[in-house]
């Protein structure tokens, strides 16, 4: 997979969980189908925004997003 410009990769591998229907396996995050692998296939199909890279599987989002480093701005109270 190449790089794309201007996004963030972000590994959420440890917290994809799989359901196996009839014909595939069902890939879902948080409750939200994220892609599926088919029992006779030799590779997964990812829905848009998220991507599998050597066993990996990425979300990618827009680098313009800003994920806050901490819920409180300007604390120094110390405790937050």
């Amino acid at each position: 997979m190449s790089q794309q410009p201007d996004v963030n990769r972000i590994d959420i591998t440890n917290k994809v969980r799989g359901e196996v229907t009839e014909d595939c396996i069902v890939l879902t995050l948080n409750g939200q189908e994220i892609g599926h692998v088919p029992f006779d296939a030799a590779s997964c199909t990812m829905n848009a925004g998220y991507a599998v890279d050597q066993q990996r599987i990425f979300r990618i989002d827009s680098a313009d997003i800003v994920h806050p480093s901490s819920y409180v701005e300007d604390c120094d109270w110390g405790w937050c």
